[in-house]
């Protein structure tokens, strides 16, 4: 079994007299020193995030899962040391939780795993290639409780399925603020021009973006448009 090694930073609460939060404690389940570096790089940016560990076969993997003190568990699909959909549903047998903190992240956007992610009730899946802010905003989603996915890339040219899922499903997930943002990006607006319409700052517009996304299942701010478009969310009626 190997060692649990630990990236963890000095606890925010141990700063400033305890008054920012402990960040988001995130495990990674992979068997490559590379995608771990790559992702405590990452992590870094972030100081709400913290990577703690990593897990290299499947017993560790699995107390990782049973561990109630970790948020959120990243798990390449492509390890080669660890079957995840076994791992999945040993999670569900042993902590129905632990499966639940899983955020998944596969090479291929047809990835049959997605189907069973769905089913055993894992946190989400993402796609390798999103950029490292996609990435952020699942993990804190999958941390506040949340499910998220990407959308099917094989589509027909009708868009009816995208519609009626999104419809009623995700823009569901969206808050208050999420959806006036995604509003004004329908507009053609800058994240500069919706932070004034807001008064907001234009990173705390930045992090609606990227979380409206997500959830949406949305490569991209053109995306976002298209589906406000096809909803009618530009004409000032939010879809019921």
């Amino acid at each position: 079994m190997d060692e649990v090694r630990s990236d963890r930073n000095p606890a925010s609460s141990d700063l400033a007299g305890g008054e920012k939060p402990e960040p988001l404690r995130i495990f990674l389940i992979d068997d490559s020193s590379l995608v771990h570096a790559g992702l405590a790089h990452v992590l870094r940016e972030y100081p709400d995030l913290t990577l703690v560990g990593s897990a290299r076969d499947s017993p560790t993997a699995l107390e990782a899962t049973l561990n109630s003190s970790l948020d959120v568990l990243i798990i390449n699909t492509a390890c080669r040391s660890i079957n995840v959909v076994d791992l999945m549903h040993r999670a569900v047998h042993y902590s129905g939780s632990g499966v639940s903190r899983m955020l998944l992240v596969t090479n291929d956007a047809n990835d049959p795993i997605r189907a069973d992610a769905d089913k055993l009730g894992a946190g989400g899946v993402v796609l390798a290639w999103e950029e490292p802010e996609f990435l952020v905003s699942a993990i804190r989603l999958v941390s506040g409780g949340y499910r998220i996915g990407i959308p099917d890339q094989e589509e027909p040219d009708n868009r009816l399925p995208r519609r009626k899922s999104v419809r009623h499903t995700a823009l569901d997930l969206l808050t208050l603020r999420e959806r006036q943002v995604l509003k004004l990006l329908a507009r053609g607006m800058k994240n500069a021009e919706i932070a004034g319409e807001l008064v907001v700052s234009e990173s705390t517009v930045k992090t609606h973006v990227q979380n409206l996304l997500v959830k949406l299942g949305l490569r991209n701010r053109a995306s976002a448009v298209a589906v406000a478009y096809e909803l009618g969310i530009t004409r000032g009626e939010w879809p019921r």
